[in-house]
């Protein structure tokens, strides 16, 4: 009876205890989530602003102006913006994914000499900061004529990401070899592998890269300003907001244009939300 009743308040105890600690992790993901969501509704407010004046009033809220929204295109070619950021994002996600992902199949499951030194090699890049090589590069395209075109944007993404690469890899060490070597034993090649093997089991993993690579190549603003001045992607166009005012500080206009930018981005998230948290699921896994 009594080591009954000793099990029973060590279950108790138990009970309490784990209720204490997933009240206390809902606390602190509660003051966490209104932590990350309090700039964006600061920016929704003073994209509905009536004017600069009224940004710092300290109320939210208080006038909603939607004709804010419409006077952005008016004051800046926004649209265009948004043309030379799909016409950089799109070819530059789709070849680059798929190059990626073909060099993180060779990496993590062919065989040949000095593959962990060219490994190790291409994460030293990532080291090295763009300022570091922002003038090389600059020379560079300007022999190749493409100074003022999206081509210094699209063209060196064509040949892949070396953090998806490092990723791919990583998920990649995760499938059995002896799935690649049945397919060997049918008669497949390692292009046959990895388009028909390889890439569907990438899904997941090949979802979350790209969202991630799809919002550093939107939201870049360094390597467009340096190289494709004359055709500004969307991040350009919204800074140059300030010259195209006259007050210089025209901030509810600013949220407005950063408010519309944010849309494909959203979207997109939305669209792969499923893949992406079955790629960090799956991440962990073993063999």
């Amino acid at each position: 009876m009594t080591a009954s009743l000793q099990q029973k308040s060590k279950y108790s105890s138990k009970k309490k205890s784990k209720l204490f600690l997933d009240v206390f992790s809902y606390i602190v993901l509660t003051i966490g989530a209104f932590a990350m969501i309090a700039p964006f509704v600061w920016m929704l407010s003073t994209a509905l602003k009536k004017d600069q004046f009224q940004v710092y009033s300290g109320r939210l809220f208080d006038q909603l102006y939607f004709s804010n929204f419409i006077k952005v295109f008016q004051t800046i070619p926004l649209l265009e913006g948004f043309k030379n950021s799909l016409i950089v994002a799109v070819p530059s996600i789709l070849v680059g994914t798929f190059v990626s992902g073909m060099a993180a199949y060779a990496f993590a499951k062919i065989k040949f000499r000095y593959k962990n030194v060219l490994f190790l090699l291409l994460l030293g890049v990532t080291m090295i900061p763009f300022p570091v090589i922002m003038i090389p590069q600059y020379y560079i395209f300007t022999k190749f004529n493409w100074i003022g075109t999206l081509l210094p944007l699209i063209v060196p993404k064509l040949f892949g990401n070396i953090m998806m690469i490092f990723f791919l890899k990583q998920y990649l060490q995760s499938i059995p070899d002896a799935l690649i070597e049945s397919a060997k034993i049918d008669g497949a090649n390692h292009f046959q592998i990895f388009l028909r093997i390889i890439m569907p089991l990438l899904g997941p993993a090949l979802a979350a890269q790209m969202i991630m690579w799809f919002m550093g190549i939107w939201n870049d603003y360094l390597a467009p300003y340096m190289f494709s001045s004359k055709s500004p992607t969307l991040p350009v166009v919204i800074a140059s907001l300030v010259s195209f005012t006259d007050t210089k500080t025209e901030t509810h206009l600013n949220m407005a244009a950063s408010i519309l930018s944010m849309i494909p981005v959203l979207a997109v998230y939305a669209i792969f939300q499923k893949q992406i948290i079955d790629s960090v699921i799956l991440s962990g896994m073993k063999e």
